[in-house]
């Protein structure tokens, strides 16, 4: 049993105080009487006055000191268990990067969680669940220390993201009437949904991190470009270095100032092109953007295979396409895309990559395609403005069933896209680049190198890139039935993971900074560097604390306790003995002395 408020328990103070008003007497007063055998009825007085004597009992003195004790229950406000109450309790824990930085205190608040909300009652279940909603359940059961200790298995590496879908999970998971808690660094602009109580454990702290790099070429030579951001309101000094190849640079040591953004640069030394370069800063309270890995990027190379007919606008498309990046010139056997003049040279097969053009209608002029240009959705021509283009009337290349058309005019198609059953793709332009004047068109440079990075993304080749922890990989592979499974080797911390070929598509960069592979077998398809570069999560500036764990207490009392069902008759009990102290205690008057009667 429990009191809803044990304050009320000093009113039990009054029990001394009625009965040291009871050790007090009348002081005694005179009745005038006709007969002297009323002095058996009379009780004794004190002669001298006010003073302490012997405690006499009497009805008021009882009735007195029940109402004390019917005063201080209704006060009290006393409660037990229910029958077969079972306390429920779910901690949500937030799994945002900037976490990191207070791991202990996230610790520490489950703790107090269990502590304020766990009483003392027969039967209690206890839910840790992670925000992230890809994870499982961290744990469920009655244990709290077993509850800690799966804690360990928490790892906050997500940005920002949305708590709903969690906090709904334990909302089914728990029941309507279980207590929600959402453990975070910071404060919400909204009140948590499904009436979870609101835990903050951050406080604002100072973190200096590189928010990111790129890598450009000039003079022949790949520069990496690093910025480094300090996110506190106060001037910050770090140390950094460069390493690469087990070499370390000397530690150089930096202001910066208050939420200043600093560029890094340096060039890529020979050894760095290839092992990769990974600038260092002294750790601080958020490690995770301390290191920041990076390669020198080395994209697919794609082989074109370009015609080389004579006023059939081959000449024009030979110059269109070696502006392309990452390209160069192979014979048609061993070319990724064949870019042909219709009708081919060399018959098209059902393997191959092309971008197919009509040949130029040498004779007499034909007139201009009149009708409304329309683009189909499609992510090849998605945004791109076909207005200005002008195209006579000219050949139309064979279509095929399985064509999906991109680009009408009128009812005429201008452009098409066909994916043949070996799984190769094949851009078809019904129109010729001589009499149109679709080469000043910015749209169609675009449509080619979308069409282009297509084709590189599906071209099972080794690929050197540099990406955000946890970004979502694609990585071209050998399909198939008999296709081995891919095998995803991280160098920090020493891991491999095989993936099967069917989870290939849920292939994503580690969730910590360094360098890392994917390889079918033998084939090494991509080598890359994962590092850290969301601004939102790396700002600890906002971070405060908060917490409503009292509301959520008295809810939960509410819950699992139940009241005095009978108060109602206390407090009739109560009146009753306040009534009757009264009458029992009242002076007597005239009318209650007995008769005098005459003497002889």
């Amino acid at each position: 049993m429990s009191f809803t408020s044990p304050a009320a328990l000093w009113c039990l103070l009054g029990i001394p105080a009625v009965l040291a008003i009871h050790f007090l007497q009348r002081r005694s007063r005179r009745e005038v009487i006709t007969t002297l055998f009323l002095l058996q009825q009379m009780r004794r007085e004190s002669e001298t006055g006010n003073r302490f004597e012997r405690l006499r009992t009497s009805i008021p003195l009882w009735l007195q000191l029940l109402m004390v004790l019917l005063f201080t229950w209704l006060l009290a406000r006393p409660r037990w268990m229910k029958n077969e109450a079972v306390q429920r309790i779910a901690i949500v824990i937030d799994s945002s990067a900037s976490m990191q930085a207070f791991r202990p205190q996230a610790e520490d608040a489950v703790r107090t969680t269990l502590s304020t909300l766990a009483g003392p009652l027969a039967r209690v279940e206890l839910s840790l669940l992670s925000s992230d909603p890809g994870q499982p359940t961290l744990y469920h059961g009655a244990s709290a220390a077993d509850m800690q200790s799966e804690l360990a298995q928490w790892q906050p590496l997500l940005g920002v993201h949305d708590f709903t879908p969690t906090l709904r999970t334990a909302r089914n998971l728990a029941g309507d009437k279980a207590s929600i808690i959402l453990i975070t660094d910071h404060l919400l602009e909204n009140k948590p949904p499904f009436e979870a109580a609101l835990f903050s454990i951050g406080s604002e702290t100072a973190n200096v991190g590189w928010a990111g790099v790129t890598v450009e070429e000039k003079d022949g030579q790949a520069i990496w470009r690093a910025l480094l951001r300090n996110y506190s309101s106060q001037p910050q000094e770090r140390e950094w270095q460069a390493g690469s190849a087990g070499k370390q640079s000397a530690w150089t040591k930096l202001t910066l100032g208050p939420q200043e953004t600093r560029t890094m640069s340096g060039p890529f030394l020979d050894e760095a092109g290839d092992q990769g370069l990974t600038l260092s800063l002294k750790p601080d309270a958020f490690t995770l953007d301390d290191e920041l890995p990076v390669l020198c990027p080395k994209p697919k190379q794609l082989g074109l295979h370009l015609p080389n007919g004579r006023d059939d606008g081959s000449a024009e498309l030979t110059d269109f396409f070696q502006k392309f990046a990452d390209t160069q010139l192979v014979t048609a056997a061993s070319a990724d895309v064949r870019v042909i003049v219709w009708p081919p040279s060399i018959a098209l097969g059902v393997d191959q990559h092309a971008c197919i053009f009509a040949s130029h209608n040498k004779g007499e002029k034909a007139a201009w395609l009149r009708g409304q240009i329309v683009g189909e959705a499609h992510p090849l021509t998605e945004g791109l403005n076909w207005q200005s283009l002008l195209v006579h009337e000219g050949m139309v290349l064979p279509r095929d069933v399985r064509d999906r058309i991109l680009l009408w005019q009128g009812e005429r198609p201008l452009i098409s896209l066909r994916r043949t059953p070996a799984g190769a793709s094949q851009l078809f332009c019904h129109f010729d680049l001589i009499t149109s004047n679709a080469r000043k068109l910015p749209a169609l440079a675009v449509l080619l190198h979308r069409f282009l990075q297509h084709v590189r993304h599906e071209k099972v080749a080794l690929e050197v890139a540099n990406f955000d922890l946890r970004q979502r990989l694609i990585v071209a592979h050998v399909h198939g039935e008999k296709a081995a499974p891919l095998t995803l080797i991280t160098h920090t911390p020493p891991l491999t993971v095989e993936v099967p070929i069917a989870q290939a598509h849920l292939l994503r960069a580690p969730a910590q900074p360094g360098f890392f592979e994917v390889r079918q077998t033998d084939t090494l398809l991509l080598r890359a560097a994962a590092h850290f570069a969301d601004a939102r999560e790396a700002d600890l500036s906002t971070a405060k604390p908060f917490q409503d764990l009292a509301t959520l207490k008295t809810i939960q009392t509410e819950t699992v306790m139940e009241s005095d069902p009978n108060w109602r008759l206390w407090l009739l009990v109560l009146l009753a003995a306040m009534l009757g102290s009264w009458w029992w205690g009242r002076a007597p008057t005239k009318k209650d002395l007995p008769l005098a009667s005459s003497a002889t």
